[in-house]
């Protein structure tokens, strides 16, 4: 169908060549690429703009301590608690 429908200024089998590389190619460029994010991505790049002044699995280990802290810090108190109840 593709040839019949094209200008038919080639040969079929140099059509058919060409048609089936750049369906080839077209299905090629579709493929999936991975973009998933490390895990450790955040405390990677923090460590790589630190002066380096740890090693990296110390640095880690107190970058990911201190990101919990800061996400703990910031959740709203529960007020239906009562705090003075005795």
């Amino acid at each position: 169908l593709a040839y019949e429908s094209s200008d038919k200024s080639m040969a079929y089998a140099d059509f058919k060549t060409k048609y089936l590389a750049d369906a080839v190619a077209e299905v090629i460029a579709k493929q999936p690429i991975d973009v998933s994010i490390p895990y450790d991505a955040t405390a990677k790049l923090a460590y790589e703009s630190s002066d380096k002044s740890m090693a990296y699995a110390d640095f880690k280990t107190k970058y990911l301590a201190d990101a919990v802290a800061e996400v703990i810090a910031k959740q709203p108190i529960d007020d239906s608690i009562p705090y003075d109840a005795t």
